[in-house]
């Protein structure tokens, strides 16, 4: 079944542009060319993915996000459409909800790409969870809030586990330093959400101590940080 997206931009040239992108893949493509606009398709259909413009005049990308993540559906993929040099609006949007952004001009095989990511953490998102499962080699137990190598258990912290069990849930997915304390502390954390690089850097070098050594943990400069989907090379 082919699967159904909204664009949802203010700008005709970059609606046109989209959809010479995404037809040839066999996407159902709809539009929508204001944020109010928008709100009533989502509202009124189902989507599979949207791509939504920040920019956006009297009702923007963002406030676009909130309405859709706090009261229409709180599960469809969304992926920001932004210029470049945006780091603030990117994490802002992040924070919001949206599950991935792409910075114009864009090239239509990375704009593939990053759908394509997105589908497939969607169907996964789908299937009933087990408290076991393995990425990269490594075994996360939910239930034990253990992650072990070859039968070596990794000597996490809490905060240290939690964070690394989110970006494991979601391969792919970018996060900002403020999203993981949101998602991953206590709701009266007050301290700097740069704390997250020192949980990352523990987590790779306790990583390094049982004899992993491939980089998996990916640092976003300027945003935050993701679990690599596809196991990389030893460098």
């Amino acid at each position: 079944m082919a699967h159904k997206v909204l664009i949802v931009d203010d700008e005709k040239e970059m609606r046109m542009l989209l959809n010479v992108c995404l037809k040839p893949y066999g996407y159902l493509i709809d539009e929508a060319q204001t944020g109010y606009e928008a709100i009533e398709k989502i509202i009124d259909g189902k989507y599979d993915l949207i791509l939504l413009d920040i920019m956006m005049p009297t009702i923007d990308g963002f406030e676009v996000l909130k309405n859709v993540r706090e009261m229409i559906d709180k599960d469809v993929p969304i992926i920001l459409l932004t210029a470049l040099g945006d780091t603030e609006r990117i994490v802002n949007g992040l924070q919001l909800g949206a599950d991935d952004y792409i910075v114009k001009p864009f090239e239509p095989r990375e704009l593939q790409a990053r759908i394509q990511s997105i589908m497939r953490r969607a169907q996964k998102s789908t299937v009933t969870e087990d408290t076991t499962f393995s990425l990269h080699q490594l075994k996360f137990e939910e239930d034990k809030l253990r992650v072990s190598y070859l039968d070596q258990t990794l000597p996490l912290t809490k905060k240290e586990y939690k964070v690394l069990l989110r970006l494991a849930k979601n391969p792919g997915r970018v996060y900002s330093r403020e999203q993981l304390v949101q998602l991953e502390w206590d709701d009266f954390y007050e301290g700097d959400a740069r704390t997250i690089d020192t949980h990352i850097k523990n987590v790779r070098e306790k990583l390094k101590a049982v004899g992993f050594t491939k980089h998996i943990v990916e640092t976003v400069w300027g945003v935050g940080y993701q679990m690599l989907e596809d196991f990389p090379h030893e460098g």
